[in-house]
């Protein structure tokens, strides 16, 4: 499909012949007619025969297809310094309010953000398309909360991102996703602010988040 878009199909009909389609994507002519077929019965592109080949136009669906992946792209080589995400409020297993409550982090969260963390995450759980931002987020510089000794264990390092909540006009600026280094949850962020959440925003489980990330700087390797 961007084969197609790049020759002009995301704005008008074009004509290729299953052998260019082919050669240009390294593929048999059966392959490539079997890719095109494929487009088309998933309501990506419009097809209809002609002589020496077919004439195609991809459809508003292969359309937003390609825009999801260009934004996907933009993200991991860092052209958008903020993402938005939407994500449903959970309520958490209480790990994370453990692990931020514990001295080290607390002097660098002070420190850092300028702000003492209340005792408890906010969890968010994102949709599964979602997830790409995620891993564009871990991509970025971030703010580093490094890992200390205490009371005899360890405790790892993190990366806070700067955001803000919104749900309807409701808005809390001062807040932070935390990233430890170690997680489990890939479509969960958890969120950290000077208040509880929950309490000024009389949030409860299902509620409906748009989250506002400040990527800050991207490393790209």
């Amino acid at each position: 499909m961007k084969f197609i878009a790049l020759q002009g199909g995301t704005r008008h009909p074009i004509h290729i012949s299953s052998t260019t389609l082919s050669k240009n994507l390294g593929v048999s002519q059966q392959s490539a007619s079997r890719y095109l077929i494929e487009l088309v019965d998933n309501g990506y592109v419009e097809r209809r025969l002609a002589q020496g080949g077919q004439v195609v136009t991809i459809l508003k669906s292969g359309i937003s297809v390609l825009n999801k992946e260009f934004s996907e792209y933009s993200l991991i080589f860092g052209t958008e310094k903020e993402i938005e995400m939407k994500g449903m409020l959970e309520t958490g297993l209480g790990e994370g309010g453990y692990y931020i409550s514990k001295e080290g982090y607390m002097k660098q969260f002070q420190s850092k953000l300028k702000w003492k963390p209340y005792e408890g995450t906010f969890n968010l759980r994102l949709n599964d398309d979602e997830v790409p931002k995620i891993e564009a987020m871990k991509a970025a510089e971030g703010i580093l909360i490094e890992g200390f000794e205490q009371e005899g264990r360890t405790f790892g390092k993190a990366w806070v991102f700067k955001c803000s909540l919104k749900n309807g006009e409701k808005i809390v600026e001062d807040c932070a996703i935390i990233s430890p280094k170690r997680t489990h949850y890939r479509r969960v962020v958890e969120v950290i602010s000077p208040i509880f959440l929950r309490d000024k925003l009389k949030a409860v489980d299902g509620a409906i988040f748009t989250i506002k990330d400040d990527l800050g700087d991207i490393l790209i390797a």
